[in-house]
C-alpha cells in the first residue's frame, strides 16, 4: 500500500509518517508538503533514508505538481492524509462530515461546533472505550477531558493540545511608561492611557478574520453574565441573550478600541504577535500555543523578547471572573468508520504520554496526558502550563460555542463596532434577533448553513 501525506513536514504529519513506516515497514509513503512557515525538512530526517519514504516539495494548490505525482505513484495510493488551515477547515468538515468522504478520524473543536455532528449521529462515543481501558482512561486529565464530555457523560473526542488566552506584555515597554501589570479593568484602561501617552501602541491587534473578537467578547461576557444565563443563551434551542451583561460586555469591549493599533479589523490575526514581537504593541492578548512562535531559540520570531503573562483583569459584574477562557482542541473519530477499533488504538498512541512528551518538547505544546513536560526548558511554557492545569473553570472559545448563523451575526457586529458603525445597542438588537432564528433552526433540526 502507498500512502500519500499532504503537509507531512509539520508535528501531526511527521509523527504519522514515523508511526506508518515503523508499525507497517512493507507501506510505502509519499510526503507532500510546500515547506512553509508550518512546516521544516528537518522532522523528516529520521525517515528520508528509508527506502519506502519519498519527499516530494510541492505545493497542493498547484495542480500541475499534484498531477504529476499522481501520474508517477497512481493507482497504488490508497489514504490520502489532509491538513488545511482554519478557517478553510472548517467550512470542509461541514460538508464532508455528513457524506461519504468523512475521514475516519479528524481534528475538531469541542463544543457547538462538534455537537452539531452528534446530533446527527455522525460521531463515534468513545465512552465504552475509556471505561474498557481503565489505564488509559486515568492517564487523562480530567479537567481537559471534561471538555469533550457531554452532559449525559458522553466522551466524544480527546485532546492534541491545551490552550488559553493570557495577555502577553513587553515587559521593556511596561518598565519605559511606568506601568504596572493591570489586575482590574479599570487599571488595565489606566495602563493602556500611560503606555499611548509615552507613545507607544497599547495591544497589538489583527481582527481581520473577525474571530480574534470573539476571544475578547467570551472572556468578558463570562465576568458580566451568569454561568447559568450563559449556559441558557449558548444551547441553541433556548439563547436569547437578552441578558443586560452581554450589551455592558460590548461596551467594556468598547473602551479597550482606541488603544488597539490602527486599522484593526484590515490587519490579518498572525500579523497581531508578530507586531507585538516587533515592538509595535505593548500588550497582545494570546492563545498560550502561540509561545512557541514567538521565543522557540530557533524558529521564534523573537526569541530574545522580554515578556511576561498576566490573565484577562478583572470585571466586577454577574459573571465568574475565576474562569480562564480557552479549552483544548483535539480528535473525534467519525460514527460512520469501519475501523473504530483500529482508530482508538491510533488516539491512545498519538494522544498519548509518549507522543505527548515529544510535541511538548519539540513544537511547545502539551496534550491532555498526564507528565507531558519532562524535558521542556522554556519556563513561558512551563507558567502557561500551571496556569491552564491549575485554572478553577475553563471557558469556551465564543466562536465554536455558539450556534453557527448567530456566531456570524456576533462577529460581524462586532467587527462593525471595531470600525465605529455601530453601537452595543443596535449590535445587540440584531444578535437578539439571530438568537431567535437559530432557536427555530435548531428546534427544527435545520442546517446551520
Amino acid at each position: 500500500m502507498t500512502i500519500i501525506v499532504t503537509g507531512g513536514a509539520g508535528f501531526i504529519g511527521s509523527n504519522f509518517i514515523f508511526h506508518i513506516l515503523k508499525e507497517y515497514p512493507d507501506y510505502r509513503i509519499v510526503c507532500l508538503d510546500k515547506l512553509t512557515y508550518a512546516g521544516n525538512l528537518s522532522t523528516l530526517a529520521p525517515v528520508m533514508d528509508n527506502p519506502n519514504f519519498r519527499f516530494v516539495k510541492a505545493d497542493i494548490c498547484d495542480r500541475e505538481a499534484v498531477n504529476k505525482l499522481f501520474e508517477e505513484e497512481h493507482p497504488d495510493i490508497d489514504i490520502v492524509v489532509e491538513s488545511a488551515q482554519n478557517d478553510p477547515y472548517k467550512e470542509k468538515l461541514k460538508v464532508v462530515v455528513g457524506g461519504d468522504d468523512c475521514p475516519d478520524i479528524f481534528f475538531s473543536w469541542c463544543g457547538e461546533f462538534t455537537e452539531r455532528f452528534i446530533r446527527e449521529d455522525l460521531i463515534l462515543d468513545l465512552t465504552p472505550y475509556l471505561e474498557a481501558d481503565q489505564e488509559w482512561k486515568d492517564s487523562l486529565m480530567e479537567s481537559q477531558m471534561v471538555n469533550y464530555t457531554l452532559d449525559d457523560g458522553m466522551v466524544y473526542g480527546i485532546p492534541f493540545r491545551l490552550d488559553a488566552k493570557l495577555f502577553f506584555y513587553n515587559i521593556d515597554q511596561f518598565e519605559e511608561a511606568g506601568v504596572e501589570v493591570p489586575t482590574t479593568f479599570d487599571e488595565l484602561i489606566e495602563a493602556c492611557k500611560k503606555l499611548q501617552d509615552a507613545g507607544l501602541t497599547p495591544i497589538a491587534y489583527g481582527n481581520q478574520e473577525k474571530w480574534p473578537a470573539s476571544h475578547y467578547i467570551g472572556t468578558i461576557n463570562q465576568m458580566t453574565v451568569s454561568d447559568e444565563v450563559r449556559a441558557k443563551d449558548y444551547t441553541p434551542t433556548t439563547g436569547e441573550f437578552t441578558d443586560p451583561g452581554y450589551q455592558e460586555a460590548l461596551e467594556y469591549y468598547e473602551q479597550l478600541i482606541p488603544y488597539f493599533n490602527e486599522n484593526s479589523n484590515g490587519i490579518a490575526a498572525d500579523m497581531a504577535p508578530t507586531n507585538f514581537c516587533m515592538g509595535n504593541g505593548a500588550m497582545y492578548y494570546a492563545e498560550v500555543i502561540e509561545i512557541p512562535y514567538i521565543n522557540n531559540p530557533d524558529t521564534g520570531i523573537n526569541p530574545d523578547l522580554n515578556f511576561g503573562m498576566f490573565k484577562f483583569p478583572e470585571i466586577e459584574g454577574a459573571g465568574n471572573p475565576n474562569i480562564l477562557t480557552g479549552v483544548p482542541e483535539g480528535f473525534v473519530v467519525s460514527s460512520k468508520t469501519e475501523y473504530p477499533d483500529e482508530c482508538v488504538e491510533f488516539l491512545k498512541w498519538f494522544l498519548g504520554k509518549d507522543v505527548g512528551t515529544e510535541q511538548a518538547q519539540t513544537i511547545g505544546w502539551f496534550n491532555a496526558s498526564k507528565g507531558t513536560t519532562e524535558g521542556v526548558e522554556n519556563q513561558s511554557l512551563l507558567d502557561a502550563y500551571d496556569v491552564i492545569t491549575s485554572a478553577e473553570k475553563m471557558g469556551p472559545w465564543f466562536d465554536n460555542a455558539l450556534y453557527s448563523t448567530l456566531c456570524d451575526e456576533y462577529l460581524t457586529d462586532v467587527s462593525d463596532l471595531t470600525n465605529g458603525d455601530t453601537t452595543p445597542e443596535e449590535a445587540m438588537t440584531k444578535i437578539q434577533a439571530k438568537a431567535k432564528e437559530a432557536q427555530k433552526l435548531a428546534a427544527s433540526g435545520d442546517s446551520e448553513e
